[in-house]
């Protein structure tokens, strides 16, 4: 994993070290997903492949949301859903015969990875709007 920034962009806050990993897993991955789907067949390139690029940005952008959000509770589940859809649609490439079997496990490992991050957060955030801090 790489190293995220603990400064955004033009910013004068920091990045929580939680959410930097977070950030720095899913940038990993992106850069992983990217490149496999470079090497699905070319009729592909505008079908599959570019849903599967369309969605990490929508998973991007949702981190981003729950980040700047106050009630974060909405968009950490709706970043969950689409860690989700991603999960299908690299199983759909799998079974359609666009990856191989190590691909998709080295994808489903990052994915998993991911999952248990975001799942933590939405755990801490149930945990604050209780009363309770873990």
């Amino acid at each position: 994993m790489t190293d995220a920034p603990r400064r955004s962009a033009g910013q004068g806050y920091e990045v929580p070290q939680p959410l930097a990993r977070l950030m720095a897993a899913l940038e990993d991955f992106d850069a992983y997903l990217h490149q496999i789907t470079q090497q699905w067949p070319k009729a592909e390139r505008h079908g599959l492949s570019a849903r599967c690029r369309e969605q990490m940005t929508e998973i991007h952008r949702l981190l981003a949301v729950a980040w700047k959000r106050k009630s974060r509770a909405g968009a950490l589940f709706d970043l969950d859903v689409e860690l989700h859809v991603l999960k299908t649609m690299v199983r759909k490439a799998w079974r359609l015969k666009y990856i191989n079997d190590h691909r998709l496990e080295v994808c489903a490992r990052h994915l998993a990875e991911l999952g248990r991050m975001v799942g933590a957060w939405i755990k801490h955030e149930s945990a604050k709007a209780k009363g309770g801090v873990l």
